[in-house]
């Protein structure tokens, strides 16, 4: 039994994380989604996650990665966000690679790279100090080989690796780095599967749907649809219970403002959790003043996102957010929209990852979003 000093530490510290990918243990279901990518990587298929941003794509990612490794498999997870050339885009697999590669598989993949002989290694400064000593080197050869290792380790060590590609739509700013990857990776089915997810959905579409691209239908897709709100009540309780804390009343509130959005979810229910003292029962004000606590927090990200859209979807929003049809002629015109510019502004909205189309019609995706563009008044 822990010392009484040791619960008290547990009941001061917030269970809920609001910022990074959770980890695998502290995911919120998504375990029919989790076993269906593990049945593709172990089949040698790869597979892209669809979904608005802040869906918990890089989350899920973990979780197979997790279950993978323990399955034996060499993984890695590459970030690409943010690259702009092709000497990034070896870095972040370098560092993917040294990050995730373990024991034997480790060692054999260093062994590989020395007998390569490019400047690539997954220990001491790596790559990034070959470039800068060398400014003319040949990336792009470079960055073959390192799509090679995967094929290479399986070779020496017959085990399939798992490959996921983070932030993928971001490659599309690196003049022809899709091909380059395409043209390696698509013989790999042997010995290495691929999963890839994006921020950005109409990006993504743009990588893997346009007939232009080379990854045209390379990767399967999966949507993340939102969470159970079940299984999210039976976590938000879960976690207020161990922390001797009741979530009460305000746990319906909860669960019809976010609408099952992963990360919204969590840091509600942070902010809610925060505001009940230990052994106390959340209620009604405990849920406006979390709410509250949101909105404020979130407001310059907010702000950013709205200001960033064109004026057309900004209207589409603003009708979408007072829970309004757009398609109405009375709504569509006290926002300035033309009847024949809305089905462009959604799709638009719905490409970024801020609008969603279910069987009741088109909403904003974020539930935040929403409630702070309800706020700031309906035209």
């Amino acid at each position: 039994m822990p010392a009484r000093g040791s619960q008290a530490a547990a009941d001061a510290t917030n269970p809920f994380q609001v910022s990074g990918p959770l980890r695998p243990d502290a995911m919120i279901d998504r375990d029919e989604e989790a076993a269906r990518l593990g049945e593709l990587v172990a089949g040698g298929h790869s597979a892209r996650l669809v979904a608005p941003r802040r869906y918990g794509k890089t989350t899920l990612l973990g979780r197979v990665l997790h279950d993978a490794a323990g399955t034996g498999m060499p993984t890695a997870h590459v970030d690409l966000l943010g690259v702009l050339t092709l000497a990034g885009i070896v870095t972040r697999i370098e560092r993917g690679y040294a990050a995730g590669l373990r024991g034997a598989v480790r060692r054999a993949a260093d062994a590989i790279l020395r007998s390569w002989n490019v400047g690539v290694s997954l220990g001491g400064g790596g790559f990034a100090v070959t470039f800068r000593s060398n400014p003319s080197v040949d990336v792009e050869s470079v960055l073959l080989r390192l799509l090679e290792l995967p094929e290479r380790l399986a070779a020496r060590t017959g085990k399939r690796c798992v490959i996921a590609f983070d932030e993928m739509q971001d490659v599309l700013r690196v003049e022809g780095a899709d091909g380059i990857i395409r043209s390696v990776i698509q013989y790999q089915a042997e010995y290495a599967s691929y999963l890839f997810a994006g921020s950005s959905p109409s990006l993504m579409t743009r990588l893997f749907a346009n007939p232009s691209r080379p990854l045209l239908d390379h990767a399967l897709a999966i949507e993340l649809t939102p969470l159970p709100l079940d299984s999210v009540a039976e976590y938000v309780e879960g976690r207020f219970v161990r922390t001797a804390r009741d979530v009460g009343e305000a746990l319906d509130a909860l669960l019809q403002f976010t609408r099952g959005h992963p990360q919204r979810t969590m840091l509600l229910a942070h902010h809610l959790w925060a505001v009940t003292p230990p052994g106390s029962v959340a209620d009604e004000t405990a849920w406006v003043e979390a709410r509250g606590e949101a909105l404020r927090g979130a407001q310059p990200v907010l702000e950013a996102r709205w200001e960033a859209l064109p004026a057309n979807e900004q209207r589409a929003a603003i009708a979408l957010a007072v829970g309004a049809s757009v398609y109405d002629a009375a709504v569509y015109r006290q926002v300035g929209l033309k009847r024949g510019s809305i089905d462009r502004a959604l799709a638009g909205l719905h490409g970024r990852g801020e609008a969603l189309r279910g069987p009741g019609g088109w909403r904003l995706a974020d539930p935040l979003l929403e409630a702070w563009l309800a706020e700031r008044g309906p035209f």
